[in-house]
């Protein structure tokens, strides 16, 4: 029970740490930005900023102390501090307590590459444009790619001008990428906003326009004449760009040849049924001129002086026959 309690105690520090940065983060960045924040919940956090610099528990409270020592004792108190937090993240809203952090501790940082952004992933992400883009001028500069028009077709290259041209595409396609990953990323950068933990996310997206930019240059047909403009690296590029589309593109020929050879149930249904009411509306109108022209004949046989015992039995065949005309007409209704 004792080693649980000074377990908590020290989630609580950690807690209270994780709080105080994000804390200090959101002041500087609130001040920076021209925000107006209370002199109260300034004068808060730099109380429990002083006090964590020089390991001091807020007034009243001796539980890291008694952590320390194996003792229990009562939480700290950081319902104020959670307070100052609650405030701050409405003052500089819409960015993220996070992320104003994150952009913190990047700018403490020094390397070589800071100058690409204010953010690792960005960085890294830059160079891998600059990557995508030296090879796309380098690889363009071989006669294997300028100096054989209408050359794209993959199908019919080998060997080293094959690969020249594969490298070729996939550079086209990362630098659309690329684009689209850093177009993004950049406005949430400046909002303020950007979550590290969707970095995974863009990294993805960057691979799917690898893939997407070979397809669409790959599978697509386009005239010769097209091709001597390039248009191949252009289809790679904005596959590239816009892996969703060539996604959607993908899925809609794999419903449509599915809808080809297995065809729509329901449009089955449908079409069977019309074809049914078809040939029963064309059946009851047959049956009707039957009928009309056997009322017509019994009509002249009764002018001609028929006998009452055959007229019943004559009319008595009219009515059957009208009654199922009725009956199939609401059948087919």
């Amino acid at each position: 029970m004792q080693q649980n309690r000074k377990i908590e105690a020290q989630k609580k520090i950690l807690l209270e740490e994780q709080l105080v940065l994000e804390c200090e983060a959101m002041a500087k960045y609130a001040f920076a930005s021209g925000l107006a924040a209370p002199g109260k919940i300034i004068q808060v956090l730099e109380n429990f900023i002083k006090k964590a610099a020089a390991g001091v528990e807020p007034a009243g409270d001796s539980s890291a102390t008694n952590a320390t020592n194996g003792a229990a004792g009562p939480a700290p108190d950081i319902r104020p501090l959670v307070a100052v937090h609650e405030k701050l993240a409405k003052i500089v809203e819409p960015a993220k307590p996070r992320t104003i952090l994150l952009m913190e501790e990047e700018r403490q940082r020094s390397g070589v590459f800071k100058f690409l952004g204010s953010v690792a992933f960005i960085r890294r992400m830059i160079l891998a444009a600059i990557i995508c883009l030296v090879l796309f001028v380098g690889i363009s500069l071989s006669p294997e790619i300028g100096n054989q028009p209408g050359s794209w077709n993959l199908f019919e290259s080998s060997g080293w001008s094959l690969l020249l041209k594969e490298l070729f595409l996939l550079s086209a396609a990362g630098l659309g990428a690329s684009f689209t990953a850093l177009f993004k990323a950049n406005r949430y950068i400046i909002e303020g906003t950007f979550d590290p933990k969707y970095e995974s996310s863009y990294w993805i997206r960057f691979s799917l326009g690898f893939i997407a930019g070979m397809i669409l240059a790959t599978l697509i047909p386009i005239e010769k004449s097209l091709e001597a403009d390039f248009g191949k690296p252009l289809l790679a590029m904005l596959g590239g760009f816009s892996a969703d589309l060539v996604y959607r593109i993908i899925s809609r020929v794999i419903e449509s040849l599915e809808s080809l050879f297995r065809g729509d149930n329901k449009s089955l249904l449908e079409a069977q049924k019309q074809n049914a009411m078809a040939r029963a509306a064309e059946e009851n109108s047959q049956n009707r001129f039957k009928v009309a022209a056997n009322i017509l004949k019994v009509q002249q046989e009764i002018d001609a002086g028929m006998n009452p015992e055959e007229l019943k039995k004559k009319m008595g065949k009219l009515m059957e026959d009208m009654v199922g005309v009725d009956t199939q007409e609401e059948t087919v209704k």
